[in-house]
């Protein structure tokens, strides 16, 4: 009787480790995987999938103004309107600064449709400037 209790207990333990370990696979983020230097990066990823990753290896922000980046896009035959994510992270805070702002507002006057997204290293969560107006 012993052995079968042990037995049924080893089966549950079992079970339950793998029950927990499939709900943290579940937190899972997409984005995760992109952002994995301790340092601030953007992605833009281009409606044909093209994707481009710049960081200036800085640990809270990214220099890159849309002119600049309307001059690089151009100079491999894109625009900015053929931009469908741009995303990059923070590693602390989630919610857009004051800069990110500024850039968002001046990469959609340029003819920005795509997403301008933002991934959060502490909540390993992403956020949609669109949906924080």
């Amino acid at each position: 009787m012993r052995a079968k209790v042990l037995i049924l207990g080893l089966i549950y333990l079992l079970m339950m480790s793998f029950i927990f370990s499939a709900k943290e696979e579940s937190h899972f983020n997409f984005w995760q995987k992109f952002f994995t230097e301790p340092v601030e990066t953007i992605y833009i990823i281009m409606k044909n999938g093209t994707l481009f990753k710049y960081t200036n290896h800085e640990e809270r922000l990214i220099h890159l103004c849309a002119g600049i980046l309307e001059d690089t896009l151009k100079k491999r035959s894109y625009k900015i309107k053929d931009i469908a994510i741009i995303i990059h992270n923070h590693r602390i805070e989630q919610i857009f600064s004051d800069a990110d702002w500024r850039f968002y507002r001046d990469i959609k006057r340029r003819g920005l449709n795509g997403l301008f997204l933002l991934y959060c290293h502490r909540t390993n969560k992403t956020y949609c400037l669109e949906y924080k107006k």
